[in-house]
């Protein structure tokens, strides 16, 4: 009996303290911040992060890494994750379940079409236009608790090279949401904030981006120019070129109420005459990387003072991988058509119920019901998506389905992380899980789905106010960056996170 008691009780100290490592040490008497600069890396990993150290300078990620809080294995709490979902999470602290917002792309369930995150469906909340906005964010963010705490006299501002990330990362009420848009190149805003600044129409006049491209000596593939642009190592200079002008126009960290500047940086897969560069390239990338944040962390110290700024750096948590071929390695792969699969899930669904239109649509590994069409038919929801299981259990390719409400009921790790994943309004009533190897084609669109039911570790840095030199091996979650934020800059967490703060 003895011996089993000391064997728990050692366990029991052991998880303690091992929680305690997973929570960092801070300065609780360091006057709080005068600017938050809140540093998003789409894709950044931990393995090229640490692969090309030796070629970085002494004002990037050296600096931050060694005089910084640095947790070093964070990932983020639910799956699959985009820039979209990734963005949303890090400013509200919660996840897809809770903040509304699962992906990029969803079908509408009023129109049955393929709707952006940041559309609105109706027209009716955007109250200008149809600028891209956060209507679809059912949760607060960091710079909405900062404008209440502050009754809107801090000022909030988004610099991000996509306009989901540039939105969610500003929340519902900033002062100036920017991002490069894909058809032009130039700098652009959301009027959903505010009208369009003129130093911004003076910052794209002096940066043309014919010229910027001509001088980056690439070669880009004809009318995909601006969008291989921005999946280039120069993109990121551009981005701290803006970010700086953006800091010294506004006025930023100018007095004693805090302000946030959000800045989205990449660090995925290359693309050079739209074809995916070899290593070079992603050295590249990290290396053009750490000299753009270089360029940012000073430009910002000298204005405002090391002391009185705090900088978070973390990243999407996902990457996009390069397709292989795995046939031609005799590994076992093959393709699920998701527009067959569903239309034969439509025939056989009329079958066994009667002829109707069941399936309202679908995308990547998500199928849609038409659930208006099966409370007409007055059939339970629950045990048509039974039947459906068990009609896609037998397609090959697919390991395993899970529905609305088996994900609800999630118990193990994994389904806990989908089922965080998922969003009740506007995430598919089927989710498909395919075979390691295999892919999904919509032929619809020619579109192509590699399952990403995976996440990878990656940093999570604190740098500057009260922050202390520190590194944390601990697995960390990435939902724990908001509520760290919210206790250095003393205002209330976002209102749908419940996670604790790192330090």
């Amino acid at each position: 009996m003895n011996k089993y008691f000391y064997v728990i009780i050692l366990a029991m100290l052991a998880s303690v303290e091992a929680e305690a490592q997973a929570v960092a040490k801070v300065d609780d008497k360091a006057p709080k911040p005068r600017l938050v600069v809140n540093i998003v890396v789409d894709q950044l990993c931990n393995d090229n992060l640490e692969e090309f150290m030796s070629l970085y300078g002494n004002d990037g990620w050296k600096k931050i890494l060694a005089e910084g809080t640095v947790f070093s294995n964070a990932q983020m709490p639910f799956l699959p994750i985009d820039c979209a979902s990734a963005t949303a999470a890090l400013s509200s602290g919660s996840y897809p379940f809770y903040n509304g917002i699962p992906s990029e792309e969803w079908v509408s369930r009023k129109t049955t079409l393929l709707m952006g995150c940041t559309s609105d469906q109706t027209s009716l909340l955007s109250p200008r236009g149809s600028s891209p906005a956060p209507v679809n964010m059912l949760a607060s963010a960091l710079g909405d608790e900062l404008k209440i705490a502050t009754e809107r006299r801090a000022k909030v501002y988004s610099v991000a090279v996509e306009s989901e990330a540039a939105v969610f990362l500003a929340g519902h009420c900033a002062d100036g949401v920017y991002w490069l848009d894909t058809n032009s190149g130039k700098w652009t805003a959301s009027a959903y904030y505010a009208e369009e600044p003129q130093w911004l129409r003076y910052f794209n006049e002096r940066n043309v981006p014919a010229r910027k491209l001509k001088n980056s000596g690439r070669q880009f593939a004809g009318d995909m120019k601006y969008l291989d642009y921005k999946r280039s190592p120069e993109v990121n200079t551009d981005v701290t070129d803006f970010a700086l002008q953006c800091f010294a126009e506004t006025l930023l960290g100018s007095d004693d109420d805090t302000d946030m500047l959000n800045v989205q940086y990449y660090a995925g897969k290359p693309y050079q005459g739209g074809k995916i560069d070899a290593k070079a390239g992603v050295r590249e990338t990290y290396v053009a990387l750490d000299m753009a944040l270089g360029r940012l962390i000073k430009g910002i110290e000298s204005r405002v003072g090391k002391d009185k700024v705090l900088f978070t750096v973390t990243s999407t948590g996902y990457r996009e991988e390069v397709p292989v071929e795995y046939k031609e390695f005799n590994v076992p792969s093959g393709t699920v058509y998701i527009n067959r699969t569903s239309n034969l899930l439509n025939m056989y669904l009329s079958a066994i119920y009667g002829q109707a239109h069941y399936v309202e649509g679908y995308r990547e590994n998500q199928i849609y019901l038409d659930r208006k069409a099966i409370e007409r038919r007055k059939l339970r929801l629950t045990e048509v998506l039974e039947r459906c299981e068990e009609m896609l259990l037998m397609s090959d390719g697919i390991r395993d389905v899970h529905t609305l409400f088996s994900l609800t009921a999630a118990a193990d790790n994994t389904s806990q992380k989908l089922r965080n994943g998922m969003s009740t309004d506007v995430s598919g009533d089927i989710i498909l899980d395919i075979y390691p190897g295999w892919k999904i084609v919509n032929e619809d669109n020619s579109r192509v789905y590699t399952s990403r039911q995976y996440g990878f570790c990656f940093p999570i840095v604190f740098y500057g106010n009260g922050v202390r030199k520190e590194t944390v091996a601990t697995g960390v979650t990435a939902d724990r960056v908001a509520p760290t934020i919210s206790k250095a800059i003393r205002i209330r967490a976002p209102n749908a996170c419940k996670a604790e703060p790192l330090m």
